[in-house]
């Protein structure tokens, strides 16, 4: 029986085995629970939490196991059971998967192929990018960063997305395939007489675990290996609206020089702290010599090392107008190919000869892979 066939048969099981166990809870989904260990949760399908469906899958459970299972169970959504899932867990080295980055052509492709001029994006220009909901306590939640899916199970932010963040925070989940942060489907305007050309909607999957660069640091308000990976809770299934970018896993990739050339940032201009689009923006940004970067910089006492690009510092035009946290990206032939994450720039965003700073992601591609494999 192929994994495919014998999926059809389990996950029916597992519902039955779950639906037999008797539980008092009544909460609703995305309630805040507790788990039977004790860790702070949220009330989920059951599907969608790793931990619970593996315990499931376990052969030979003991009557521990079956006692945590029982009280794991959290309420009802319909006919669907609803489990106290635990939230995200901070990592200090590897994940566990067997991982291999899609290739050009599964990577790095998008619906559309229009030169970046304007303000807001066309619809599924970017479907890679991310935005992170980090749950507030109280019932509360907010986007307040930007990521970009790299794999199925994985999103690549910027590490002080998750360290410069209040400490109440818990990173939460990865919404994909946004573009209008006011609408629940989004749609490109129509002709008269004509059906709208409209995205399918969007997925929010929870993050189940992250790691932070272990060298990531914060001096003088510039952040230093600002990079960070989440890893996702579900295999994200791609769509024309959902597709990871490129990576550049190879030298000749790596290897190229871009200073000069016209790189693309999009996102909704999202901080740690502050929100200023609904919609998806994308703009334009020349890439600096890190030197005459460097230059800039230290003027206000920063260095600017080669783990970092810069790029843009034309009057009014910045990485403000995408997210901490969000792609720098180069269009390479036909595929899309992340360059940098979005990591800070002066408090002026938009000065004129000040560039914004991104973490350079070339030089973290070794980090990357083994952390992910």
């Amino acid at each position: 029986m192929s994994p495919r066939t014998g999926g059809i048969f389990l996950v029916p099981l597992l519902l039955v085995v779950v639906l037999c166990i008797e539980s008092n809870a009544a909460l609703q989904l995305n309630d805040e629970c507790q788990t039977p260990d004790g860790k702070q949760g949220t009330c989920v399908r059951l599907r969608s939490c790793q931990s619970i469906r593996g315990l499931l899958l376990k052969k030979d459970k003991t009557t521990t196991e079956w006692e945590f299972l029982k009280k794991a169970q959290c309420g009802m959504e319909n006919r669907a059971v609803l489990t106290c899932c635990p939230l995200s867990v901070r990592l200090t080295g590897r994940f566990d998967d067997q991982v291999e980055l899609p290739a050009p052509g599964v990577c790095g492709t998008t619906l559309n192929d229009r030169i970046v001029g304007g303000e807001e994006a066309p619809l599924g220009s970017y479907p890679w990018l991310a935005r992170i909901q980090y749950f507030k306590s109280n019932n509360r939640y907010g986007f307040h960063c930007g990521g970009v899916l790299i794999h199925n199970k994985y999103v690549l932010t910027a590490a002080h997305c998750i360290e410069g963040v209040p400490s109440s925070w818990i990173v939460y989940q990865v919404r994909l395939g946004e573009h209008d942060t006011t609408t629940e489907v989004d749609c490109e305007p129509s002709q008269p007489g004509t059906e709208p050309d409209c995205a399918d909607k969007v997925v929010d999957v929870l993050i189940s675990a992250y790691v932070v660069h272990p060298d990531y640091y914060k001096e003088n308000g510039a952040d230093y290996n600002d990079i960070a990976l989440l890893q996702l809770q579900e295999s994200v299934t791609f769509t024309s609206y959902i597709t990871p970018i490129c990576l550049p896993t190879t030298q000749r990739v790596r290897s190229e020089n871009l200073t000069g050339k016209q790189l693309t940032v999009a996102g909704w201009g999202q901080t740690q702290n502050r929100s200023t689009s609904t919609k998806l923006l994308h703009l334009k940004v020349p890439v600096w010599e890190n030197d005459n970067c460097g230059e800039v910089f230290r003027s206000v006492s920063l260095d600017i090392v080669p783990t970092q690009v810069c790029a843009g510092g034309d009057m009014g035009k910045d990485s403000c107008r995408g997210d901490s946290g969000g792609p720098l990206m180069w269009l390479r032939r036909s595929e899309w190919y992340l360059v940098g994450l979005v990591s800070f720039g002066l408090e002026q965003c938009g000065a004129n000869g000040v560039p914004g700073v991104y973490t350079r992601i070339s030089e973290y591609m070794n980090w990357i892979q083994e952390t992910m494999e």
